[in-house]
């Protein structure tokens, strides 16, 4: 028999079993795929809780969007890619009596009603997640999702904060100022374009960019106090240096105030005029902190 000829074979068999699935209807109950959560209660969430160890994370819905721990603004992307994993999620097998470790609990809330709870729990190499209700546990996972889908419960409260600290650009920002140890500067719009420290700059496109960093300017982490102590004992000592910035769209000031970092690590302590702490990648830092005419 010919190559070509147990090609042409093979062709029509593949072809047999592929129309015999498409007309049988998926009968076979080993190719359905059950999700966990119903996309129409999705739609309609109102809260999420998260309980682990000593950390809490409850995630609501209100008037002026979500809002962690009834006190910061939420990063509303993050809240989206939670509801897109917990739409996703499908079912795997089946462990009745369960009895190994918990990581921890979650709460889900549907239009400020109705709540549904349950457990969440991994295996000892952490590649699977399963779901417990009622000390019976189904095995979970997403479609092309990379992580274990547990990972997203045990976030830490800060990592659920909105990072965006001012958003302000060229268009905007009114005044700027640096006060460092050396080399401090001061950007004023004056009528028409800016000054710095009271001298046209040497380079108009220049300027626009280093203002433009402003825009859409996110902490890379916002952190609480306790929860990194390195951190804490830096809040203590004198900053390395002092931004304020006056714009158009702030009644007051936007104040920020740099650390030095630790034994060169790549990012600073920053502590905004409300007390808020985060850190900043050390080389934006450097960046903003930079004399943006090439004069000096």
């Amino acid at each position: 028999m010919s190559k070509s000829v147990k090609y042409l074979i093979t062709i029509v068999l593949l072809l047999g079993a592929n129309l015999w699935l498409f007309f049988s209807g998926g009968s076979d109950d080993s190719l359905k795929t059950t999700k966990y959560f119903s996309s129409e209660d999705l739609e309609n969430v109102s809260r999420f809780l998260f309980v682990m160890d000593e950390d809490t994370t409850k995630i609501e819905r209100t008037g002026e969007g979500w809002i962690l721990n009834g006190e910061y603004q939420a990063d509303e992307g993050f809240v989206n890619t939670l509801i897109s994993v917990l739409e996703r999620v499908e079912v795997g097998r089946t462990i009745e009596d369960w009895d190994r470790e918990i990581m921890g609990r979650a709460e889900v809330e549907f239009d400020f009603n109705s709540r549904y709870r349950f457990q969440f729990a991994t295996n000892p190499t952490k590649t699977k997640t399963y779901f417990i209700s009622e000390g019976v546990a189904k095995e979970v996972a997403v479609p092309g999702y990379r992580d274990n889908v547990a990972d997203i419960f045990v976030l830490h409260p800060d990592q659920w904060r909105d990072r965006l600290i001012i958003d302000g650009s060229w268009r905007t920002i009114q005044k700027l100022t640096v006060d460092k140890q050396n080399n401090d500067f001061e950007i004023t719009f004056d009528d028409t374009f800016f000054l710095i420290d009271g001298r046209t700059p040497a380079d108009s496109s220049a300027l626009v960019g280093y203002l433009n960093q402003f825009q859409q300017f996110q902490a890379n982490e916002m952190v609480s106090e306790g929860r990194f102590p390195h951190l804490d004992s830096l809040f203590g000592t004198e900053p390395m240096a002092t931004i304020s910035i006056q714009d158009i769209k702030r009644e007051a000031p936007y104040v920020l105030q740099i650390y030095p970092n630790l034994d060169n690590q790549g990012y600073h302590l920053a502590v905004d005029g409300e007390g808020q702490r985060m850190v900043l990648d050390a080389g934006r830092v450097q960046r903003i902190l930079s004399h943006p005419d090439p004069r000096n």
